[in-house]
């Protein structure tokens, strides 16, 4: 089974995946892991796509059981039928907002504020962050992501607000046992 948990940056797509995978036996992977080179300064060079594709779709081969945390939808046409199932979070956008800031205090500190690069940096990414919502946005969006959905042939489970881990997970968990359920016995 193959499992991609996607959403705007700060709903919890790395958070849900991450658990589910502890507490199931799966593989984890960030999409961000692929997306970026390595380097000194985080995000701050991007793969070349052929590259990050390939290196994508061998990890994804590579396991029986994964689930992806992240944003692959304009990755290439073929990408939505890697997936078995798939989970689109959303929070209001004040709350994930609030949480995507808290999350950049907590991971860089005083380098926010020390460091001319890292703050520059940062503004930028909030302020691309927070337009998620924004019909229009031609950055990762609400709008693109629900169009992807419709490209999706599998299940999808979309989980609109604020709900602690602990439901997030019972909700994916019930959502699985549903289509184990319904597929054909072997």
């Amino acid at each position: 089974m193959k499992i991609i948990i996607f959403g705007a940056s700060g709903a919890g797509t790395s958070t849900l995946a991450k658990a589910f995978a502890r507490e199931n036996g799966y593989t984890y992977v960030e999409a961000d892991d692929y997306y970026w080179l390595k380097t000194e300064r985080p995000f701050e060079t991007k793969r070349n796509p052929a590259e990050r594709n390939q290196l994508f779709l061998e990890e994804l081969n590579s396991h029986d059981k994964v689930v992806v945390a992240g944003s692959v939808f304009n990755w290439g046409p073929d990408i939505p039928g890697l997936f078995d199932f798939a989970v689109f979070l959303w929070l209001p956008p004040e709350i994930r907002m609030q949480r995507l800031i808290l999350r950049e205090k907590q991971r860089y500190g005083t380098l926010l504020d020390s460091d001319p690069w890292f703050k520059a940096e940062n503004e930028a990414f909030i302020t691309w962050a927070s337009r998620y919502d924004e019909p229009g946005f031609a950055g990762r969006s609400l709008t693109h992501h629900k169009h992807w959905i419709t490209q999706l042939k599998v299940p999808v489970l979309e989980i609109s607000g604020d709900f602690p881990l602990a439901e997030r997970l019972r909700r994916v968990q019930e959502k699985l046992a549903i289509i184990s359920q319904k597929e054909p016995q072997r």
